[in-house]
């Protein structure tokens, strides 16, 4: 309940009148707030600003999907559950993740990546001033589709992103596998 001031029926009237919209606001805030780290578009907004030294490490449309689950994940840097909640987002929640601590201060990471993502071959045109989306189909009537690994696609790309995640004065070797 709100302090007023003298609690008379004009203060009353004036703060009865705005009372139903500023809560609505106060509600949309609160809502915003709680989702807006698990929008896209913020993802990609901050990705093509170059907000975020990540940005630079890691391909635009796994950036765009991950980027709140890495953020969240490393406020406490280097934990062995931080790695591993952000390699199941970028590469699912199957992946298989091995840590090996030869000696201090050196981290060896092994990642078998196996979750497959089969994406659409998909044609774009304009019809009456929109865009329309068709699947590619063959002569039989099947769509034809990509089949890819999900994630990042390279050893290279995967110690780009950790070389902004692991603390300083850790020494990181990874090993990407495919497939299993």
């Amino acid at each position: 309940m709100p302090q007023f001031f003298k609690g008379d029926s004009e203060e009353l009237k004036f703060y009865n009148s705005g009372e139903p919209t500023l809560s609505a606001l106060s509600m949309q805030k609160d809502n915003f707030w709680t989702d807006a780290y698990n929008c896209y578009v913020l993802g990609q907004m901050i990705w093509d600003s170059g907000l975020s030294p990540l940005a630079n490490a890691i391909p635009r449309d796994i950036f765009r999907q991950s980027f709140a689950t890495i953020f969240d994940s490393f406020l406490l840097a280097g934990s062995f559950e931080s790695y591993l909640t952000v390699f199941r987002k970028v590469f699912g929640p199957s992946v298989d993740v091995t840590f090996t601590v030869p000696a201090a201060g050196k981290l060896n990471i092994a990642i078998v990546a196996d979750t497959i993502e089969i994406t659409d071959f998909i044609a774009r045109y304009i019809d009456g001033n929109i865009y329309v989306f068709d699947e590619i189909i063959d002569d039989e009537g099947d769509n034809i589709a990509f089949q890819s690994v999900q994630g990042l696609e390279s050893e290279y790309e995967l110690e780009q992103m950790l070389f902004e995640l692991v603390p300083v004065g850790i020494y990181t070797d990874i090993t990407l596998t495919f497939g299993g």
